[in-house]
């Protein structure tokens, strides 16, 4: 009796990657007219999660100011001082706005932008609805087995069809003791050992003197 749901949101094996992180391919643009007002300096993609210095207006991915910043950051009386990657001026850490801080019609401008899945599903949506799409919705999108021990990574859709009926670390539940046991230990599996080690273990839990 199998016991393995696999989770729908399972995340994307390349999330928290810097190749990964770095803004959408402009190629995904459906309305291309944007490409121009939301295009980070660094990696030329539109940023999933854009920041921007207030004092020079340069718009970055997160991920690409924050792999600059410490390429370019000094120190100047004991306080961090950092250079713009494309125009070299001087700012701090508190001059970098995060996308809840920009005005109210920039946000709705970057909401107008849509984009194709880079995975080619049908879906499209703005570069946030995007992100999450990718990271954690598109059935093509690159996972990993979350069973443990299992180290297969593939499309989520082949993973949960084809994958999880055959992985040997699945934890099942045995058919005569109903007790977890992998799949690749049922063969071997003592349903008398394990129902006295599980017998022990309650006992041990409810009386532990």
């Amino acid at each position: 009796m199998d016991s393995h749901i696999l989770p729908a949101d399972l995340p994307n094996s390349k999330l928290n990657d810097y190749n990964y992180e770095q803004g959408f391919d402009e190629h995904l643009l459906v309305n291309s007219e944007y490409a121009d007002c939301f295009s980070c300096p660094i990696c030329h993609g539109i940023p999933r999660s854009p920041v921007i210095i207030k004092l020079c207006g340069h718009l970055f991915c997160e991920c690409c100011l924050a792999k600059q910043i410490e390429a370019y950051k000094y120190e100047e009386d004991d306080e961090a001082v950092l250079q713009c990657a494309v125009c070299k001026g001087h700012f701090q850490d508190s001059h970098v706005l995060p996308f809840e801080q920009f005005y109210t019609a920039v946000k709705k401008a970057y909401h107008l932008v849509r984009l194709r899945c880079p995975s080619g599903c049908a879906f499209i949506g703005d570069p946030q609805e995007m992100d999450h799409h990718e990271s954690f919705q598109c059935v093509q999108r690159e996972v990993r087995c979350p069973s443990k021990g299992c180290e297969v990574k593939m499309p989520f859709h082949q993973l949960r069809d084809e994958h999880v009926a055959i992985c040997p670390k699945v934890m099942i539940y045995c058919d005569s003791c109903l007790l977890p046991v992998t799949r690749e230990h049922l063969k071997d599996h003592n349903c008398k050992e394990r129902m006295a080690a599980a017998i022990k273990g309650i006992s041990q839990f409810i009386f532990p003197f």
